[in-house]
């Protein structure tokens, strides 16, 4: 994926944030444009994996000046690779409609790895419709996913931010506190999100809002919408969640493949048993009536 953006920070959107600027005219038939912000093709990406070579692509400058400018080569799948998964780091994929995906068509994908005995790197991605969504990583003691800790990572309209929060009792509802984490990345590329961060081991805290990664917990995976409004932005937690079946230990590597289970459809013989049962019911209220039918 191609974009141009402002080199530096912006002070409207904070010094982490990417600003985005000018806005593709024409491209050829084999990539598209993509809209990162709102009614803006400010990107353009494959349409296919086929190679390519030779392309010519006009990109239109914006009309006031923002400074200084670069064009930036952006592949998701660097960012979140499944190469050397369940040898050198853990991956947990999902996908609700597949049995199997990959880097660019899973729903949801989890990948870590141990630092120097010190830190986990993480990194999320998946999919991210629209402009409120999420997907987080979250830790519990508990199969109950009691006291849950999860790390995010967000999108706030045109914008990925990576947030820390805990969830004490469903009714004191999600509190967000701060969490050091280092090399924080994050992108959108159309309807994909990912963001990258190195945690430490373990983060202590006197109010029990710490987060110890070196002790085995249940791992909890996350996807959903946002309550996103102004000066505000907190997850929408899942009636269900889904987790891990056993405590995992984070330096243990484990691969594993979650897909959303079809419902069960009635077999011809069932059908059948319920035709049946419905025919003696209906049978047994006909009796009745015209018994009742000779008393009167």
């Amino acid at each position: 994926m191609l974009q141009v953006r402002k080199i530096g920070s912006d002070e409207r959107r904070g010094f982490d944030q990417i600003v985005r600027v000018g806005e593709f005219v024409s491209w050829p038939e084999s990539v598209r444009p993509v809209m990162c912000d709102k009614n803006q093709k400010n990107a353009i990406t494959n349409k296919n994996y086929a190679p390519k070579s030779g392309l010519t692509i006009k990109w239109k400058a914006p009309n006031e000046d923002v400074g200084d400018i670069h064009v930036v080569n952006i592949n998701g799948n660097e960012a979140v690779n499944l190469k050397n998964c369940g040898k050198a780091k853990s991956c947990i994929l999902y996908s609700e409609d597949k049995a199997s995906c990959h880097e660019d068509d899973c729903d949801y994908i989890l990948t870590y790895s141990v630092v120097n005995n010190t830190n986990v790197e993480f990194v999320l991605g998946g999919t991210a419709k629209g402009e409120q969504n999420y997907l987080a990583v979250g830790f519990s003691m508990t199969p109950e996913a009691e006291s849950l800790k999860m790390i995010s990572c967000m999108r706030a309209k045109t914008v990925a931010e990576i947030k820390f929060f805990t969830l004490n009792t469903v009714e004191e509802g999600l509190m967000e506190y701060p969490m050091k984490l280092e090399n924080k990345k994050m992108d959108l590329d159309g309807t994909r999100m990912w963001c990258s961060f190195v945690a430490p081991m373990v983060t202590p805290s006197e109010d029990d809002h710490g987060l110890d990664l070196s002790v085995p917990q249940y791992q909890i995976y996350l996807r959903g919408q946002t309550n996103y409004t102004k000066g505000s932005n907190y997850p929408i937690l899942p009636s269900k969640y889904l987790m891990s079946k056993k405590e995992v230990q984070v330096d243990k590597i484990k691969l594993q493949y979650h897909t959303m289970e079809k419902p069960k459809q009635n077999s011809g013989a069932d059908a059948l048993s319920y035709t049946f049962y419905v025919f003696i019911y209906m049978g047994v209220i006909i009796q009745v009536w015209q018994n009742a039918r000779r008393w009167l």
